[in-house]
């Protein structure tokens, strides 16, 4: 026995050492070769953005590349567009010296007044240190150090976003290829694994495709829909740079928890600057409550779960891609990092390490929903939700009452529950309703639509078939 553990204590030291050095060689490699891999993981970003929209294309009758040039023209058109909008901005602001001289006295004297207040002055510095906001923002590292005011702090913006031309021209060059490359991928795909192989490894890179499409087109939904409400806010108050802070919001959205907070900083500052307290205030309040509506209400009303990652490990993920590579780290690591999560769900062998990064243990029925989504379950599906029923000690008998709740879930919750979902729903209903009330269920499965009785009824074979679950 002492052997044995002595042998299983010495592998496992040895492969985390392994991983220990691998981690280590990527950090410095990332930080070593920032100029090639910033541009190239940006590039990677911005083909997922766009592949479901392709994809859509495709399915209408368009050639594969013409989708792929569309969406790059239409990406390219709002960039410039969204260059073009922001800079215009930025220089009319800047160039107006009597509104900035305006808007930095306001913003200073506004600014004492928070200073003085107990516990607050604090936080953000007291009168004593006769500190700036825009000090203050120095010396939290959001701002260069060497502006001190608000005609500066735009300067340098406009500065920074020059800079960044290079760097764009080197994310289209490469984003031309990753494209170019993933047409290539499927037949590589089927010369590197061939026979029996083949079908399971395909299999795994559908549900890899669709996993991360479903992830992206909610993320980017929500994160278009928060940008436009903050613009709106931010028009209808008067607040300068509207377009600019909901351009912000949009990509600091794709870092979950904290990115659209942060993006509200920039125009409660301004806010102060040139509105009252108390309606600045007011503004200050849509603003959180519109963060919160999409963040926490809608897209989980969307996607039916919160990202299903654990929040420290998030938290330490964009702190350390902020120390890395500072905002672009932040906004590029939670998405290739959601996406890295989704890939190793997807592959058996390395399921574990997904379910330690989850946010909460492994549940059968959700399992089951996901098994589900595309109206069937496979073979090799079926042998996936085996092995996680086995590492839950749930016994075989489970799995038809487990499936029956994961159908009735997905109906209830206005998902599409054709095909298999739809046969368990029917057979659960069937061993607790009367004939009658089973054709009026499946009636309303076809349609698609729920009345308020067939709710009812699938809600009290959902409570029943939870209690055997339980009892079990």
């Amino acid at each position: 026995m002492d052997e044995d553990f002595v042998d299983v204590f010495t592998k496992r030291l040895s492969i985390f050492t392994n991983v220990a050095i691998l981690v280590t060689l990527i950090i410095v490699a990332l930080l070593t070769l920032k100029d090639v891999l910033q541009p190239f993981f940006i590039a990677l970003g911005v083909y997922f953005v766009l592949k479901p929209g392709a994809d859509k294309l495709s399915e209408n009758g368009f050639p594969r590349g013409y989708s792929y040039f569309t969406m790059f023209m239409l990406f390219l058109l709002v960039i410039v567009s969204a260059a073009y909008v922001s800079y215009s901005q930025v220089e009319n602001l800047s160039e107006d010296e009597e509104k900035m001289e305006r808007y930095q006295e306001n913003l200073q004297r506004k600014w004492k007044k928070l200073q003085g207040i107990p516990g607050l002055g604090g936080f953000i510095g007291t009168t004593e240190d006769n500190g700036s906001v825009t000090q203050t923002l120095a010396e939290a590292g959001l701002i260069e150090g060497g502006e001190t005011n608000l005609q500066g702090m735009f300067v340098g913006v406009m500065s920074a976003a020059g800079s960044m031309f290079t760097t764009f021209i080197t994310v289209i060059f490469f984003l031309i290829f990753i494209i170019f490359e993933a047409n290539l991928l499927p037949g590589r795909i089927v010369a590197a694994f061939p026979g029996e192989a083949n079908a399971t490894v395909k299999n795994v890179v559908v549900k890899i495709e669709e996993s991360i499409n479903t992830y992206i087109i909610v993320k980017t939904g929500v994160s278009i829909g928060t940008a436009l409400c903050v613009m709106a806010i931010l028009l209808l108050f008067g607040v300068d740079l509207w377009f600019i802070w909901g351009l912000l919001t949009f990509l600091l959205n794709y870092v979950p928890y904290i990115g659209s907070l942060i993006a509200t900083i920039p125009p409660i500052i301004l806010g102060l600057a040139v509105l009252p307290t108390g309606t600045w205030a007011f503004m200050v309040f849509l603003l959180i409550v519109n963060q919160q509506v999409w963040g926490n209400f809608i897209e989980t009303k969307w996607t039916g779960t919160q990202l299903d990652i654990s929040p420290v490990l998030l938290l330490l993920i964009v702190a350390f891609s902020f120390w890395l590579w500072g905002i672009i780290g932040m906004i590029l690591s939670v998405p290739l990092f959601v996406i890295t999560k989704i890939v190793l769900e997807n592959i058996p062998t390395t399921r574990p390490i997904a379910i330690l990064m989850s946010e909460s243990a492994p549940d059968l029925v959700t399992a089951y929903e996901r098994a589900l989504a595309d109206g069937e379950l496979s073979e090799e599906e079926i042998s996936q939700l085996g092995e996680l029923r086995d590492v839950l000690g749930l016994s075989a008998s489970d799995d038809q009452v487990v499936a029956e709740l994961a159908a009735i879930h997905m109906a209830l919750d206005g998902k599409d529950v054709s095909g298999d979902p739809h046969s368990l729903i029917l057979a659960a209903s069937s061993n607790l309703l009367d004939s009658e009330q089973v054709v009026q269920i499946d009636d309303a499965l076809c349609k698609g639509e729920l009345s308020e009785e067939v709710t009812t009824l699938l809600e009290y074979v959902q409570e029943k078939l939870e209690e055997e679950n339980e009892s079990d």
